[in-house]
């Protein structure tokens, strides 16, 4: 391995450290008050070594959330499309509930990143690299919904309709987990649920309950 090489090599692992190092800061309540002198200190290293790497802590921010968003489509990438709609349904369902429940520091650091103040101050580069993530991630997903819809499996409305009731459900469910509300609940089980409720909306929303 040549210089150059090693060099990049040295370069990334440093910046891996920095955004772990910056993660883990995030566990404490006030997180959005953290300091880039703070995340040097936990990462070891000066303050002038993080501004190498980032423009500023909202740089940190993004990148956190974009490899968050980047591994949750590749594992969507993985799913097999020749299985049944519901299944496929419940596994894209299951790998969002996993990503989103398994850091609290990580999920609200997504949330705060996809505020639309917050990525109008973005980068060029890194507003255009969450863009083209989010399309892939929406195809992905519209691709699904609509398979059921043509199906007869869902109802023939617009995706974005079918859509607004699912993505409630989900996110109202991880904010459940996350409040504490439910003490220390079994969230496989829980992930179960919301697979659940949130098939049975679409499959039987317009059919009218009988009191």
């Amino acid at each position: 391995m040549g210089v150059q090489e090693r060099k990049v090599r040295e370069f990334n692992r440093r910046e891996s450290e920095i955004l772990s190092a910056a993660l883990v800061l995030f566990r404490r309540d006030d997180w959005e008050f953290v300091t880039v002198e703070e995340i040097a200190q936990k990462a070891e290293v000066g303050k002038g070594t993080i501004y190498k790497h980032f423009e500023s802590k909202d740089e940190i921010y993004a990148r956190l959330a974009l490899d968050f968003n980047r591994t949750l489509l590749e594992q969507f990438r993985r799913v097999d499309t020749s299985l049944p709609v519901t299944v496929r349904f419940r596994e894209m369902t299951r790998l969002a509930w996993e990503a989103h429940v398994a850091s609290h520091e990580l999920h609200r650091v997504v949330l705060y990143c996809g505020r639309a103040e917050f990525r109008r101050n973005l980068p060029a580069s890194i507003a255009d690299e969450y863009e083209a993530i989010e399309r892939e991630t929406s195809e992905i997903t519209g691709a699904l919904i609509q398979q059921g819809v043509d199906e007869g499996l869902f109802p023939r409305k617009p995706l974005g309709t079918l859509l607004f009731g699912a993505q409630s459900a989900f996110w109202g469910a991880v904010q459940l987990i996350w409040s504490g509300f439910l003490g220390e609940p079994d969230r496989a089980h829980y992930c179960d649920e919301i697979s659940n409720f949130i098939l049975a909306g679409l499959i039987y929303q317009d059919q009218t309950a009988s009191v």
